[in-house]
């Protein structure tokens, strides 16, 4: 079947047909010319530990230089200030986003009372303080159970979201304020892990949409102080965990790709139907007649062989929504 790779014809070192040297310092422009040319193509998810100080965007434009891959996006945004887990998608999986698992989101986070930012977090400029004293151990109890089950929200200024066409953080950049509608979020659970006087350490387990940024400046405003979100650790989103997340200085040291890839239809949200390596040819072609006859399904569907996404359909009656294995 092979929907992970196409096997590599020149003299490059792809991980799959293993030839070349890993020491050839033309290597990496090679296989990137080769991947350019379509002869060595990955298909799968990438769950990648985004280091402080990069954007999401970055991140991608790092995969793609080191890959030579123009189809590669990623799910759950993270911003520059915060770390952890990022989860990538490469070559046809690009076309499951829509469907990847992004919950639950767990967040370890550490918060500073006695200065509140604009941005809500440690890079912005300071816009209010508060001083002694400051909150005990149960008083801060007290107040997560005001921020457990569903929410309302009002996103930070200071952030991705449109108003009028324009991203709200480059109309604060200009010196104007947007106006963010609020938002329903869930907070699944949100415990003390540790701190006192004023730095505080959260774990949090919450939906999609949500801004820890707001729940530590909402947080503060219920204590009586001023409040700003120091730093924040992704360990989870869905299936993709910090156990397993790849750190970027240690993809520079790997060539061999397919290993690092998941393509298990268990991380999407849909249902997934296997199928026998037979139908795939005749999948990959979005022949109508190769789908399965599906029982106690309806709506969108996965179908997969061996552990790997070959097209999604949906109905009845059954069509294609997207086809990803590739001969």
């Amino acid at each position: 079947m092979g929907p992970l790779w196409k096997v590599c014809t020149s003299r490059t070192f792809c991980g799959n047909c293993r030839i070349g040297d890993r020491n050839d310092s033309k290597l990496s422009s090679r296989w990137r010319k080769t991947v350019k040319e379509g002869l060595c193509v990955l298909n799968g998810f990438l769950n990648l530990y985004k280091p402080l100080g990069m954007s999401s965007h970055q991140a991608v434009s790092k995969i793609r230089m080191m890959t030579g891959q123009k189809q590669v996006g990623h799910a759950g945004t993270l911003d520059p200030m915060a770390e952890g887990v990022l989860p990538i998608a490469m070559g046809s999986y690009t076309r499951l986003l829509e469907w990847t698992n992004l919950v639950p989101k767990v967040y370890h986070a550490h918060m500073t009372l006695g200065t509140q930012t604009h941005s809500g977090d440690r890079e912005g400029y300071v816009v209010a303080e508060s001083g002694a004293p400051f909150p005990n151990v149960d008083q801060i109890a007290t107040v997560l159970r005001w921020f457990r089950g569903e929410i309302l929200q009002f996103p930070p200024q200071v952030s991705a979201l449109k108003q009028g066409g324009r991203r709200a953080y480059d109309l604060v950049r200009h010196g104007r304020t947007p106006w963010l509608a609020p938002r329903h979020t869930v907070v699944e659970d949100i415990r003390l892990t540790g701190g006192q006087n004023r730095c505080w350490s959260l774990e949090l387990t919450v939906g999609s949409g949500t801004y820890i940024r707001a729940i530590v400046r909402d947080m503060g405003f219920i204590l009586g102080h001023a409040a700003s979100l120091q730093s924040l650790l992704r360990v989870r989103v869905g299936s993709f965990t910090l156990e397993n997340a790849h750190r970027l200085d240690q993809l520079n040291q790997h060539t061999d790709w397919k290993r690092l890839l998941l393509t298990r239809p268990s991380l999407l949200t849909i249902p997934a139907v296997a199928v026998t390596g037979r139908a795939i040819p005749d999948l990959v072609h979005g022949k109508i007649s190769a789908i399965p006859h599906i029982e106690g399904e309806s709506g969108v569907v996965s179908l997969s062989c061996d552990n790997v996404v070959v097209a999604v359909v949906e109905g009845p009656p059954w069509r294609f929504r997207k086809v990803i294995g590739k001969e």
